[in-house]
């Protein structure tokens, strides 16, 4: 009889481990390539302890929130107060930025709404970790802004967002760009008003969301690629026909332009709260994430441009994007296997410093301080924090 008791002890033991390890084995994802992931957090810990140190104030802002929302990370991986502390700090610095008219200046002359939709991201990943104060003052400068840009008439009636100005004056906008931008529309159409109305429930800015990325896709050619719409630099849409003007709208850019318009895709998917939206984004984003799949290099990168090029520098935010369709979508394993990739490409010491990375540290701005190398700095430790802890840029409510 005891013998008997035991083996049903044992049994019950060995049932409840079944039950129990699969569940293990979903808390931990495949992104890393070292084991433990040991490297990568040593990297993502020195990469937020440079930016305490060096970028606690950059006056770019897009570079300057996504430095920040890489310390937010941070702080939710390793508990380090002084992360939470310095993005804070900014996010007040940002606040005071804002301009009566609801907009906030670039920080190199033009307004741009997609580098702002980029550093407004800061505030939605510091909302839940802010007072009440706190939070209603980032609500109301989101607020300010959208109610801004449709007053000043930036939504085209295909979908597609303006540009913005070309130039700020005595404190007043001048000259207004309402070219049609494929990243405003996925930074600021997409994302923004989709946290906006993930705040007020109010159905014209999800609609807003919504026909914003509706313009996207409708500009994706059928091999996956997403041109980079941008007259104001040359980069016609009415002269797409042309074929160097072709070239230059989707041969130029085509990583940067995936990764920045992959972060509004996630944005919308996760909280639009509609079943049949989320079903159509889900399956028009396929032909970008197969393109991006079959075209990244040996390496583990993407582009073949120029290490500084605009192109190579944004093209981290793939990984974001990456991982938000594989936890979300499809768990292709090649999906897995290229965020393993780009992991190990930039674990390697000579890669890294490359990505404005050293596996002791990130690049000195003593030794480098252009644009590129702080662009990429801080979109790859956004893509490391979100290799760690997927998904966790995009929490907007706290982890649950």
């Amino acid at each position: 009889m005891f013998g008997s008791r035991l083996l049903r002890s044992m049994a019950a033991v060995l049932l409840a481990l079944l039950c129990v390890l699969p569940a293990l084995g979903q808390q931990q994802e495949p992104f890393c390539s070292d084991r433990g992931c040991t490297q990568t957090r040593a990297l993502l810990r020195n990469l937020c302890d440079y930016i305490v140190k060096e970028k606690a104030e950059y006056p770019t802002i897009y570079i300057g929130g996504y430095y920040m929302r890489t310390l937010v990370a941070g702080y939710e991986i390793f508990g380090d107060q002084r992360y939470l502390d310095t993005a804070l700090a900014y996010g007040d610095y940002l606040l005071d930025k804002q301009m009566p008219n609801g907009f906030w200046q670039t920080g190199y002359g033009p307004v741009f709404m997609a580098d702002t939709g980029s550093a407004l991201g800061l505030f939605i990943v510091l909302y839940n970790h802010a007072n009440h104060e706190r939070q209603q003052k980032y609500f109301d400068a989101v607020q300010r802004y959208v109610d801004s840009i449709q007053k000043e008439g930036m939504i085209h009636p295909d979908g597609s967002f303006g540009t913005g100005w070309r130039r700020v004056v005595d404190g007043k906008l001048t000259t207004p760009l309402y070219d049609e931008y494929t990243l405003s529309s996925a930074l600021t159409g997409s994302e923004i008003f989709t946290w906006i109305y993930h705040k007020t429930k109010k159905d014209q800015y999800r609609q807003i969301a919504y026909h914003a990325l509706q313009w996207v896709f409708s500009t994706m050619r059928s091999d996956g690629v997403i041109p980079h719409i941008l007259g104001e630099n040359g980069f016609d849409w009415t002269k797409r026909d042309d074929p160097q003007m072709a070239h230059k709208l989707f041969s130029t850019m085509a990583y940067g332009v995936s990764g920045y318009v992959g972060e509004g895709v996630l944005s919308f998917d996760l909280y639009c709260d509609d079943p049949a939206w989320k079903a159509w984004i889900e399956k028009a984003v396929k032909p970008n994430v197969e393109f991006l799949l079959r075209t990244q290099l040996a390496n583990g990168s993407w582009s073949e441009l120029e290490q500084t090029s605009w192109d190579r520098t944004r093209s981290p935010g793939i990984i974001d994007y990456l991982i938000w369709y594989y936890m979300h979508v499809d768990r292709d394993p090649r999906i897995a296997n290229a965020i393993r990739r780009f992991d190990a490409f930039v674990l390697d010491a000579a890669n890294g410093k490359s990505f404005g990375l050293l596996n002791a540290g990130a690049e000195s701005t003593t030794k480098t301080d252009i644009s590129g190398f702080n662009t990429v700095t801080s979109l790859t430790g956004r893509a490391l924090a979100d290799i760690l802890s997927p998904g966790i840029d995009a929490q907007w409510d706290g982890r649950k």
